[in-house]
């Protein structure tokens, strides 16, 4: 009996089923609410239900209303707040982009890099949103605080159809498609999950390396070739990001929280902290509690 040849040389699952939605919810807020500058590893859409507010993300400040849906991409320095007592009431949704392009990685034919392809519009993007837009979104939020068996597959490829959509949009599809596939090497996904489990702790970029046994010149060349920054960077906003945390979670003092994102020196980690956020962690932390 002759072989019949189907023309499938290499199979490659694809899954859909990981978590890359970390959060998704509907906020209201009102009585001049402020949240001061920061900044995460996430991906974060707004889409405004009722109301207005202001951000200032860059060096930019950006007006959000109604019909609105405003993008902040990752190692954006970032604030949210409104100019007024009414208020506002929005779509709040973080994803990781970093997982979401795994999924492509996983392809056999050429890859979507979505996170590449939006982030290389701005530090943020806007839009009006249609009812194609809003649709999606209201079914993240329902399938997200509705979780089952499939909740988390839906989510996943409502998020894939959403962002899709935004790059139709913004006419830039002939980029989706470049000649040589581009993914984030598995290389730079385990240098995320090293700087996770270890950044309490003194990190030298050779330390990743000789984890991951592959050379730091390699390494860093990989590394800031998919995230834009060097490894030092990351490793400096992910620290500054987990202080934030730490000061909106705990009662900690900023020396005890210097310690325990691995800084150390307190003098060391308020200049690395204005630098990224703008604003000292003392003057910060006075704008947590105030608001």
């Amino acid at each position: 009996m002759n072989q019949i040849d189907l023309g499938i040389t290499d199979y490659k699952p694809i899954y859909i089923n990981k978590k890359i939605i970390l959060s998704a919810n509907i906020q209201e807020k009102d009585n001049f609410y402020f949240f001061p500058k920061h900044i995460h590893q996430s991906i974060e859409i707004y889409y405004f239900i009722s109301g207005s507010c202001k951000m200032d993300i860059g060096k930019e400040t950006i007006i959000g209303k109604s019909s609105d849906v405003i993008i902040i991409f990752p190692n954006t320095v970032h604030s949210f707040y409104l100019d007024s007592n009414m208020p506002c009431k929005f779509i709040h949704i973080h994803f990781d982009p970093y997982i979401l392009d795994s999924i492509f990685m996983n392809s056999s034919n050429p890859s979507i890099d979505l996170f590449s392809t939006l982030s290389s519009i701005n530090n943020y993007y806007k839009l009006t949103a249609d009812k194609k837009i809003i649709s999606l979104l209201y079914s993240i939020i329902d399938d997200a605080n509705n979780p089952d068996e499939f909740s988390e597959i839906l989510c996943n490829l409502h998020l894939i159809e959403l962002l899709i959509l935004f790059i139709k949009k913004e006419n830039i599809s002939s980029s989706l498609f470049p000649s040589e596939a581009e993914t984030i090497p598995n290389y730079v996904f385990l240098a995320f999950e090293y700087i996770k489990q270890n950044y309490s702790e003194k990190i030298l970029i050779s330390d990743i390396a000789n984890h991951l046994n592959i050379s730091s010149r390699y390494l860093s060349k990989l590394f800031y070739k998919s995230t834009n920054l060097t490894v030092l960077q990351y490793l400096n906003i992910y620290r500054v990001n987990k202080s934030i945390d730490l000061m909106t979670t705990t009662n900690k003092s900023l020396t005890d929280i210097s310690l325990n994102v691995g800084l150390g020196d307190i003098q060391h980690f308020s200049r690395l902290f204005k630098h990224i956020i703008g604003i000292s962690p003392r003057k910060y932390k006075k704008l947590l509690l105030h608001n």
